[in-house]
């Protein structure tokens, strides 16, 4: 199947595309992520352009194409959405333009849901039913947003099979963490992040957005503004062990801005780079893919079953109270020999209060 280009960085020149013959210039450098978003706003600007250019056989060549769709959409998005948000649709829906190749550049009516079906499946076992679920919801969100402003009479692709919602059922317990973090050596770029997301744990994007302005050293604690916390309404606070201190305090001395943690190439960690690392050492953990929300899932279930207060828990998390921890995160259904043990001991003690 063809697939469109993808823009591509040059190393002390900037960001490029290459339509056909021709290298189209999309952003200057340096590369970051700024950059990245103006390059890829651009290059949307551009398929839309391809796309206004409809075949002379359609049924309808006054129609938005559907690349025309996304590049509304993700325009509407990057002004109105979180930048994570608006990042989210963006990496989704260029991963289906890339495999969906010449149908995106047709009117939006001719795409159909098997076209959605066919890119998910093309994954195979490497995206979960979570992911498989996700994905879907982002495509379907530039149609259904199309068709309640009025570009789109109605969206296509409105009836697509989703994954049940699902509890993540899959957390790191403390013997599988020491085989993932002994796998890289002391010091090793992604070992760094994921010990500290052990320690802490955050959420995935906050150690990967993580910055020297956000570190309170003199606190133990990272403090993330309500203008960057998830939801918008509170600080986030993250409590630092020391252990967790000890690894920000060493890639503090060699960041003063910008996110904390980098891979090998100095560039901040992505979601789709953590998910290759955890890919490829799917093979050293008995087949078993884990993924940066295990460990926090972990976190919440060892602090429980080491007997700390689940408010206590729930707060270190960053909830408001214990509903979505008991809901979500604690997987003591799965600590059966620990749960039995609690109850022996309380009854031990209840049956030594009756004979006292």
């Amino acid at each position: 199947m063809p697939k469109f280009p993808k823009p591509f960085f040059r190393s002390g020149r900037g960001w490029y595309l290459q339509l056909g013959k021709e290298q189209i210039k999309l952003a200057d450098g340096p590369k970051n992520a700024d950059t990245e978003a103006e390059a890829f706003t651009r290059y949307h600007e551009l398929m839309a352009e391809r796309g206004r250019e409809k075949p002379a056989h359609s049924a309808n060549p006054d129609a938005l194409s559907t690349v025309e769709v996304f590049d509304k959409f993700l325009s509407w998005s990057q002004k109105h959405n979180a930048p994570r948000t608006y990042e989210w649709y963006r990496d989704h829906i260029q991963g289906f333009v890339n495999h969906a190749g010449n149908i995106v550049q047709q009117p939006f009516t001719e795409l159909k849901p098997f076209h959605v079906v066919e890119w998910i499946d093309s994954h195979g076992d490497a995206w979960s039913p979570a992911y498989r679920r996700g994905a879907i919801i982002a495509i379907q969100r530039p149609f259904n947003w199309a068709e309640e402003l009025g570009y789109i009479p109605a969206t296509p692709i409105k009836r697509i099979k989703k994954p049940e919602a699902q509890r993540r059922e899959q957390f790191t317990s403390p013997e599988e963490w020491v085989k993932i973090r002994d796998h890289y050596e002391d010091g090793d770029p992604f070992r760094d992040l994921l010990e500290v997301a052990w320690e802490s744990g955050c959420r995935p994007q906050e150690v990967k957005r993580l910055e020297p302005r956000h570190v309170r050293l003199d606190q133990h604690l990272i403090l993330i503004p309500k203008e960057e916390a998830k939801g918008k309404k509170h600080p986030r606070v993250i409590y630092l062990s020391d252990r967790a201190e000890q690894i920000i305090k060493r890639h503090l001395e060699q960041c003063s801005e910008g996110p904390i943690f980098r891979n090998e190439d100095g560039e901040p960690w992505t979601a789709q780079a953590m998910s290759c690392r955890f890919g490829r050492l799917k093979k050293h953990l008995d087949g078993v893919k884990y993924c940066g929300y295990d460990l926090r899932h972990g976190f919440a279930t060892r602090k429980l079953v080491d007997g700390h207060n689940p408010s206590i828990v729930a707060e270190a998390l960053g909830h408001r109270d214990g509903r979505m921890l008991a809901q979500h995160y604690q997987h003591l259904d799965q600590e059966g020999e620990h749960v039995r043990k609690v109850l022996e001991e309380r009854r031990k003690a209840g049956d030594q209060q009756k004979g006292g």
